[in-house]
């Protein structure tokens, strides 16, 4: 009997033990066949960079500075100064226009842009620069009759404008480069060009052989003069490049700058209510020059003057625990895509989340009475859903930002006419503090 009780432990002592490494065996097999979940975080090299308490950071959105990603520039100022800085405008790069939104909506564009490009890639079809500058971009006969009846309309086209090449766009297979056939290619590319029935001035500059592939970088340095007192403090400016050939396009208009023989480098010609700038290509990175600062007074200039559609506005105050309504946030017609320049207009919400960790935000979206309640409500969330993911995109955590509708409820004026209707029509934002 006792053998018997003894087997009898033995095999229930067996028989948990390999049941209990069967389950573990399971759990094993278990944990190696089920895929690994790795978080992976969707971040712009401009979030890593951002820097909220320096309002340099606007230099990153000013267009027409470099045809490279600006991430390493604290600004060449104090940050006083920066702080006074509100300009409120849309521009594009002249590749990145839709035209067809643009002749239905002028007000759409402030700004179009156009930056030196590559030698091979500029197409000379006529004298005609501006009808250059449109067939190098793709543009059609009817985009480029939209470009110019914009300009008319109160448009500015910022031209920082010319070509260049480097010593490898002659080379053969045989390993030979011909300096003297790159020269004529700059050459023919950029004689006797005109602008609106305005001549074109083209300054060409060439780098140092070092030998038959190398070259010497070359730096160009001004001494510029202004018969424009706003001006007159620009005193350093220079040109840096890395190509072996390099022409800049400056058309004959209202000089706003020379250098000290009187050749212009700056200049503007008004057409209609709006105007085109030429400027040269100079550096802003360098605080020992003033690349920077002349790109600041010529816009304030432009914005004095009455050239620009648009006036400069002061960023709205942050009021705490109060609803607020800012303005010049606006979406597209019937859709819940915000315009461009009200990213802008995001930009000191954003800010102030940023540097108060404790703060909170509430998003509430209205329509007017046009459409159905039902239509009016989905409309309104996804209104406010949109100003939150643009909010996330500045680097504001989602979890601190709620987003709501209420479609037509809640009017601050009369649907009855169009005026009232728009009002009705925004977003209010409440930030919560203790």
């Amino acid at each position: 009997m006792k053998t018997l009780a003894l087997n009898s432990l033995l095999v229930v002592f067996l028989s948990f033990t390999i049941g209990c490494s069967t389950q573990q065996e399971v759990q094993l097999e278990d944990k190696i066949l089920t895929p690994e979940t790795v978080d992976i975080y969707d971040i712009t090299v401009d979030h890593v960079y951002r820097k909220t308490d320096n309002r340099a950071i606007l230099l990153k959105k000013f267009p027409f500075i470099s045809n490279q990603p600006i991430l390493d520039f604290d600004g060449k100022f104090s940050n006083q100064f920066y702080d006074k800085i509100h300009y409120n405008y849309y521009a594009s790069h002249i590749k990145d226009v839709d035209f067809w939104k643009l002749r239905t909506n002028p007000f759409s564009e402030d700004f179009i842009y156009v930056l030196p490009t590559w030698a091979n890639k500029f197409l000379h079809v006529s004298n005609d620069l501006f009808e250059d500058i449109a067939y190098s971009y793709n543009l059609s006969h009817k985009e480029q009759e939209i470009l110019q009846w914009w300009i008319g309309q109160g448009g500015i086209f910022w031209v920082e404008g010319g070509i260049y090449s480097t010593r490898y766009d002659t080379f053969k297979h045989s390993g030979y480069i011909d300096p003297k056939r790159i020269s004529e290619k700059i050459a023919s590319k950029s004689a006797h060009l005109h602008f609106f029935d305005r001549k074109v001035y083209t300054h060409i500059y060439k780098s140092k052989n070092i030998d038959q592939v190398n070259y010497v970088p070359l730096t160009l340095k001004f001494k510029p003069k202004s018969p424009i007192h706003y001006f007159q403090d620009i005193k350093d400016l220079k040109i840096d490049t890395n190509y072996y050939l390099a022409a800049d396009f400056i058309a004959e208009g209202k000089t706003l700058l020379s250098n000290t023989k009187g050749s212009p480098i700056v200049s503007i010609i008004p057409y209609g209510k709006g105007a085109v700038v030429f400027i040269r290509p100079f550096e802003f990175k360098d605080k020992r020059y003033d690349g920077e600062l002349l790109r600041w007074k010529l816009l304030r200039y432009l914005l004095e003057k009455g050239y620009l559609k648009r006036e400069a506005i002061a960023v709205a105050p942050i009021v705490e625990n109060k609803p607020m309504i800012l303005e010049n946030l606006n979406f597209e017609y019937n859709s819940a895509k915000l315009l461009k320049g009200s990213l802008h207009v995001l930009e000191p919400i954003a800010e102030y989340l940023l540097a108060h960790k404790e703060a909170t935000l509430s998003l509430v979206g209205y329509t007017d009475n046009v459409a159905s309640q039902k239509y009016n409500k989905r409309l309104s969330v996804l209104r406010a859903n949109a100003v939150k993911e643009a909010l996330v995109d500045m680097g504001v955590d989602a979890r601190r930002i709620r987003a709501i509708g209420y479609g037509e409820f809640n009017p601050i004026a009369s649907n009855k006419h169009a005026e009232g209707r728009a009002k009705n029509r925004r977003v209010e934002f409440t930030i919560h503090k203790r």
